[in-house]
């Protein structure tokens, strides 16, 4: 599925130069690795979500449990899906055609010794002052000293996850950039199933049951770590960390990391001040806003990350080798590939919110009450997420072409006109409100950011898909009228338990999808084309029989002399 530039040659793809099919299969197949270990971990995801949803409802533990992790798990975000891959891969590509891949190794772990003495001084630093943090990032909870006591003490065993995603996401630059994209991809799905495990399994030993989540982040962080190791083995970067911070790689790659962490983070900041304002609302709501994100970035981590991480080391690759007619045609394809399953997914979640949670929560301690408020939520959300995938693919582009200043003050902006139009309209619609100022918050950003970009890009000649987009959204609104017409009969107050739900449900889902799939192909939409390349390949691959061994034929061969290898063994004699 990979391409992998050979890391003791930095030229060795010097005069390949792919066309637009086979950088499009390249792409999808690295991004088809990346879906599918990601579209594991986040049904893994929504599976921990409905275990911890039936266990204790939307109450006042769960609104803990979602405050304590929001600032470890926004941090993860950060690295595993942000700055520390986006300013990583373009420094080490440089290095390594440059310098070679000994340079590049050697890099490597001096960026690992920086990770390891951040992350340890900032977790150090989180523990101490846990009862500070919670009061600053969970204001409202203050007056309430039972889900105060709480979330200080998840917060205060769930930061150590923060040392261990890190140097998850430095594997994950390492790998990504020598063409490895499964072991990081597939690293969350530990993350979960050491939740999962311990609610199902040890809540009931704690005296606050919650708490046995903390233990089963840390158990699924350290089994993280472990799943990069043999990937790392087999690209010869499985190698202690080193420190050297002054050295002009190490200065490149703080360049980029700094500045980038503004810009990707401005998401996740958005969230968190949201969290802040959110801890004001009556109890339950929080929770709600956490499973309508959780549900809208479940689209937004199987598209819009695997496509942007499968295309930024090809990026760099061709920012560093000045190819610009190739870097246009990758950041074209790049978003005419998110977009084509972002626009439609935006559709089916904004038109059929209500049945989608209520087939997923409506059980146990989770009320249709419940199911309508995180709908409203999802909906809003579901607005905003063309704007968040946009987004995505441009910020990759302004670092691969060494600029990781411009997005930041666009970040600071975009945080402060997200956090006064959430605080504004949760005071008239809540939780709604709070998911409304986001959605708009990153339409903000997403416009800003593509205006500063045209002037950077006009050396490379017409970068964004407009008549490919133009077609994928009349395709989907198109779609969102089957969507409609289903979700109306649905009797969604009944949830999971009628079979009727399910059917329908059916019908929104695969029917909708294989709709939108057809109108595409039948407009000639090369998107729809490169899914079809890519399912037959799969496919191919799957039946494929291995060939018999055959029994070579038998000839005379001398011995060699004493002290000869014949040639055979060549690198073998030391």
């Amino acid at each position: 599925m990979t391409d992998r530039l050979s890391m003791t040659d930095p030229t060795a793809n010097e005069h390949h130069r792919p066309q637009p099919g086979e950088e499009a299969a390249t792409l999808y197949g690295r991004a088809g690795t990346v879906t599918f270990f990601t579209l594991l971990s986040r049904v893994l995801g929504m599976t921990r979500d409905l275990v911890i949803a039936h266990r204790f409802g939307a109450s006042g533990q769960t609104d803990a449990w979602v405050q304590a992790f929001r600032i470890p798990n926004a941090l993860r975000r950060l690295t595993a899906e942000g700055s520390m891959t986006i300013a990583f891969v373009p420094s080490f590509v440089k290095v390594r055609s440059e310098h070679g891949g000994e340079a590049a190794r050697l890099f490597a772990q001096r960026v690992l010794g920086m990770v390891l003495a951040v992350t340890l001084l900032l977790t150090g630093l989180g523990m101490l002052f846990s009862e500070a943090l919670t009061g600053v990032f969970s204001p409202g909870f203050i007056g309430d000293a039972e889900r105060f006591g709480l979330t200080r003490s998840l917060l205060f065993w769930t930061f150590p996850y923060l040392v261990l995603v890190s140097l998850v996401a430095w594997a994950m630059g390492v790998l990504n950039s020598e063409g490895r994209f499964a072991a990081p991809a597939a690293a969350p799905i530990f993350l979960n199933i050491g939740i999962i495990a311990a609610v199902l399994g040890f809540s009931g030993m704690f005296a606050s049951p919650i708490m046995a989540i903390a233990g089963g982040v840390l158990a699924g962080g350290v089994a993280q770590v472990f799943l990069q190791m043999p990937s790392l083995a087999m690209a010869g970067a499985l190698r202690a960390p080193r420190m050297g911070w002054g050295d002009p790689a190490m200065r490149h790659f703080l360049g980029l990391l700094l500045p980038s962490l503004a810009g990707v983070a401005v998401y996740e900041v958005n969230i968190i001040a949201l969290g802040m304002i959110a801890s004001y609302l009556p109890e339950g709501q929080i929770f709600h806003y956490n499973n309508a994100t959780r549900l809208a970035e479940l689209v937004m981590g199987l598209f819009a990350f695997a496509f942007t991480t499968a295309g930024l080391p090809t990026l760099s690759e061709q920012f560093t080798r000045r190819r610009w007619e190739a870097m246009a045609n990758t950041i074209r394809l790049t978003f005419s590939a998110t977009l084509y399953v972002i626009l439609p997914a935006a559709v089916g979640l904004a038109l059929a919110g209500e049945g989608i949670v209520s087939m997923l929560y409506l059980h146990g301690a989770f009320f249709y009450a419940d199911v309508r408020s995180t709908a409203a939520a999802l909906t809003l959300l579901a607005l905003g997420a063309p704007a968040v995938a946009m987004v995505r693919v441009m910020l990759p582009v302004y670092y691969a072409m060494g600029d990781a200043r411009t997005p930041v003050p666009v970040a600071l902006l975009t945080v402060g006109v997200t956090a006064a139009l959430g605080w504004w309209l949760s005071q008239r619609f809540q939780v709604s409100g709070l998911t409304a100022g986001l959605s708009l918050g990153t339409w903000f950003q997403c416009a800003l950011l593509a205006l500063l970009l045209r002037p950077k890009l006009r050396r490379l000649g017409p970068c964004f898909p407009w008549g490919a987009t133009a077609r994928q959204a009349g395709t989907a609104l198109a779609m969102g009228l089957w969507v409609y017409f289903f979700h109306r009969l649905g009797q969604w107050e009944l949830g999971p338990a009628s079979l009727f739900n399910w059917l329908i449900l059916c019908c929104i889902v695969a029917g909708g999808a294989g709709l939108y799939f057809l109108l595409t192909l039948s407009l000639k939409e090369p998107q729809a084309a490169n899914w079809l390349a890519l399912a037959r390949r799969l496919l191919a691959k799957s039946t494929a029989k291995p060939a018999k061994p055959t029994k070579p034929a038998k000839t005379a061969v001398a011995d060699p002399p004493p002290g000869n290898n014949g040639g055979n063994n060549r690198g073998n004699d030391g």
